[in-house]
């Protein structure tokens, strides 16, 4: 696919049950539009490749040089999306992660799940939550605190723009 000029832009960070792979997706730019999607796609998964590579066990080197110290819109996006609409955490990964980065606050749920990688087992009873669907919530509301922490005004904004196209 490569050397049909099809450029990889995202990758899936657990294997399909039924090939025993990973999904991806890359595309092949037809126009200055697409050219711009594929650029600016490959770019997000350079960004993001430091953290997915932990949870991806597949060889790939995709150097990113840009600034990664402070949050990107499109951060902002995905993470909006995943605190106030139905985002998957593993589809949010890179911008939580720059999230934990960057907040002052301490939470906990994100933490031992992203940085310490302990199982949800673990850390539901650590934090004396019910189950996997309290979990999630929990994570959700930790995302929203952080981001109104952040910046209130443009958390607002953010959550509204969500509710709208969500």
């Amino acid at each position: 696919w490569q050397s049909c000029g099809f450029e990889l832009v995202r990758i899936g960070s657990k294997l399909e049950s039924r090939s025993g792979c990973y999904t991806a997706m890359a595309i092949l730019p037809l126009s200055k539009q697409g050219e711009a999607l594929r650029q600016a796609a490959h770019q997000r998964l350079a960004r993001d490749w430091q953290w997915l590579q932990q949870r991806i066990n597949v060889q790939l080197v995709l150097p990113f040089d840009g600034d990664d110290s402070q949050l990107a819109q499109e951060d902002w996006r995905e993470l909006a999306g995943f605190a106030f609409a139905h985002r998957p955490l593993e589809a949010s990964l890179g911008a939580l992660q720059r999230l934990l980065r960057i907040s002052r606050l301490p939470l906990p749920a994100l933490r031992l799940h992203l940085q310490r990688q302990q199982t949800p087992a673990q850390y539901i009873i650590q934090l004396g939550l019910s189950g996997q669907k309290t979990l999630l919530r929990h994570w959700r509301h930790e995302v929203a605190e952080a981001l109104t922490q952040l910046d209130a005004q443009h958390c607002h904004q953010w959550r509204a723009w969500t509710i709208r196209c969500c």
